[in-house]
């Protein structure tokens, strides 16, 4: 049996749920079983991360072996994120990466298609099912409470917290570095790379970026409210829009997939919601890691309003 090998990444919430999606996906495609050691993942507290283990479980049961230890199956992985995955490997050899880069555009061009249009039209509507499982608990039935209309609220993103003191900088850069070479099927793609140095990483957005995205959304539905979202710190949050700062970054998650307009910031957490969030239009910044999800390039069916 075909297998492959879910594991935890050194990142924060929304690099581990790309990821995670990301062989989730690839494991789908395949028709793949799907072994993890749950000792060993991180984040497993989160009511996402409890979804998509739920959702493994479900899809496991088509295949026919049972895995209680981890290990011992690690020589039976087809567990390639790596280059070409037409190529013939050594079945013997146990590689895994982290780079995040590497790992999205394998599964782009293995499925032909940005993982985020692929997600919906075939996993999401299982995960929601495992999702509301997860909300079902009565810590966080109770806890995880909407204060906003879900159906007039424009939410925006920023990313701050630890980044918030770095510049700015052009996404077009990285963004048509990526692009240039997904759209002719170049095999590395890394994440660091000397083309684009420090252009292609989480910073804040420039203000008038957000503003132009802010305005362009306002124009198109001027009776929502528009509301941040950002991490608590000792900084101020100099927007005249009311903001919500939680402590938990799954609740704060939560509140974006529940948006009807989205605004992401520069971060792989805020492009989690559009995986399980159900947002009418998107305003998404384009960077290198979102690029190498299939946006923007010859793949790209999500068709998101892009800034730089």
């Amino acid at each position: 049996m075909q297998s492959i090998y879910l594991y935890s990444r050194g990142d924060r919430l929304g690099g581990h749920l790309l990821q995670y999606i990301s062989i989730i996906i690839y494991a789908f495609y395949h028709n793949l079983y799907i072994v993890y050691d749950y000792d060993t993942l991180k984040f497993t507290n989160s009511i996402f991360v409890r979804a998509i283990l739920a959702y493994i479980d479900n899809h496991n049961k088509k295949c026919n072996i049972i895995v209680k230890d981890s290990e011992k199956y690690k020589n039976m992985f087809i567990q390639k994120y790596w280059l070409d995955f037409e190529k013939k490997f050594n079945p013997n050899d146990f590689f895994y990466s982290e780079d995040l880069l590497i790992i999205t555009t394998q599964v782009v061009y293995s499925i032909k298609s940005d993982i985020i249009s692929y997600y919906k039209k075939y996993i999401s509507q299982n995960m929601y099912r495992y999702l509301e499982e997860a909300m079902s608990h009565d810590d966080i039935y109770q806890r995880y409470i909407i204060p906003f209309d879900k159906n007039k609220t424009i939410l925006i993103h920023l990313r701050l917290e630890d980044v918030r003191d770095r510049e700015d900088y052009d996404g077009s850069i990285c963004s048509n570095y990526y692009k240039n070479r997904i759209d002719n099927n170049y095999e590395n793609i890394q994440g660091i790379t000397n083309n684009v140095g420090y252009s292609n990483r989480q910073t804040p957005l420039a203000r008038e970026k957000i503003e132009l995205a802010i305005s362009q959304a306002k124009t198109k539905y001027p009776e929502h409210e528009v509301i941040i979202i950002t991490a608590p710190g000792d900084y101020e949050i100099d927007y005249p829009y009311r903001c919500i700062r939680s402590d938990d970054e799954s609740y704060d998650l939560f509140l974006l997939c529940n948006a009807d307009v989205l605004i992401l910031s520069r971060s792989t957490f805020s492009l989690m919601s559009t995986f399980f969030g159900k947002a009418r239009e998107i305003w998404s910044p384009l960077w290198g890691h979102f690029v190498c999800t299939g946006l923007y390039t010859k793949y790209d069916n999500s068709k998101f309003n892009y800034f730089f």
